[in-house]
């Protein structure tokens, strides 16, 4: 029998765990990964509860808790809070507190080819969240998915240009005359 991944044997058994086998790490490098990532993840759920608690509109006449706007985000961060508490548990049973590191690991770590990708589309994102609401959204998306295609794909800059102004239009016209959700 195979799973999701098609890995035969292997029901019930994370996907990621053999993703992270597939970049050979044993099982010390993957408490160690699991701890930061538990850590990251405690932090981020805790970010998520608390802004929802203070920043989300509040409407007794709704009909109480269960029907205020901010009721499901709490739930999602509250869920991934306690994922996170157990991933933490799980590290901590299998030593992954011993982080122990130098200078030239985490510049070796900086410098690779994942991390620099994941950097790059990380600021893209940033870009294109920070000009939201300031120009036209499909100024801004064509602008996202331009610069998106000119650092990750291989064609032409002006097949970029046009996939990205057609497809910042799709999106546009779909949300806004399909579903008639409004866009910034």
């Amino acid at each position: 029998m195979k799973n999701s991944a098609g890995i035969p044997g292997s029901q019930g058994i994370p996907v990621l765990y053999f993703a992270a086998r597939s970049i050979n790490m044993n099982r010390n490098q993957m408490a160690k990964a699991d701890f930061i990532t538990s850590l990251f993840l405690i932090f981020l759920s805790l970010f998520i509860m608390i802004y929802v608690l203070l920043r989300f509109p509040r409407f007794p006449e709704w009909g109480g808790l269960y029907s205020n706007p901010g009721f499901t985000p709490f739930l999602l961060g509250l869920t991934l809070l306690l994922m996170s508490l157990y991933l933490l548990i799980r590290s901590l049973k299998n030593q992954g507190q011993h982080i122990r590191t130098t200078m030239e690991a985490v510049n070796r770590f900086f410098r690779l080819q994942k991390v620099v990708r994941f950097l790059i589309c990380l600021g893209l994102f940033v870009f294109y969240y920070a000009l939201l609401g300031r120009i036209p959204f499909i100024i801004d998306t064509a602008l996202y998915l331009f610069l998106s295609f000119l650092i990750f794909g291989r064609g032409r800059w002006f097949v970029a240009l046009m996939i990205a102004v057609a497809g910042s239009l799709a999106i546009y016209l779909a949300f806004s005359r399909v579903f008639l959700v409004p866009l910034p």
